[in-house]
């Protein structure tokens, strides 16, 4: 009976550790390998279910670079910045499902092809690159297990929908992530 009482006042403790600390700072390390995109967040604990925070990334992959001014690409994206909501679908602090919704200020540079003409009036063909901004609004589904009630991991996917520039920028924003975080 002892040791039942140990483990429930334990487990007690430790849930209320993680509960009063209310700030989260994370990186992004799966889209850092996979995408060459550098994402970092900060997450503030409102209560037990609901957090809001804010995340921003720069993208500088190489490879869609290469697609891009190889014109298999339309759109390069080159940085997002996301406020973001979401409610703790469980209720144990240290791990727990949750549902997010975001939006996302987001931006790059658009290509195509576009037909000019000279001096002469001979028409030619030429690569014509401009800027994009958009905003997207979207929502995601993930998991966060605490290790130590201070170092958080992390697990989103979701996907967002560009409102306003579609002829330019991408029409679905990926958010997809697998984050490490220090909560204090």
């Amino acid at each position: 009976m002892a040791l039942v009482a140990f483990q429930f006042s334990n487990a007690q403790e430790s849930s209320s550790i993680i509960s009063s600390k209310k700030n989260e700072v994370k990186f992004d390390v799966l889209s850092a390998i996979a995408f060459g995109k550098y994402h970092i967040s900060y997450e503030r604990f409102l209560n037990t279910d609901f957090s809001v925070g804010i995340s921003g990334g720069i993208q500088d992959s190489q490879n869609q670079k290469d697609d891009f001014y190889n014109g298999f690409e339309r759109s390069l994206p080159k940085y997002e910045v996301n406020p973001f909501v979401r409610y703790a679908l469980s209720k144990s602090p240290k791990n727990f499902y949750f549902v997010e919704a975001f939006l996302s200020v987001n931006g790059g540079k658009y290509r195509e092809i576009a037909r000019f003409e000279d001096e002469s009036g001979n028409g030619y063909y030429n690569a014509k690159e401009e800027n994009y901004t958009d905003l997207a609004i979207g929502g995601a589904f993930g998991y966060k297990l605490y290790i130590q009630e201070k170092f958080g991991l992390e697990l989103l996917v979701g996907a967002g929908k560009n409102l306003f520039n579609t002829d330019k920028s991408p029409e679905v924003i990926p958010h997809v992530g697998l984050n490490f975080g220090y909560r204090f």
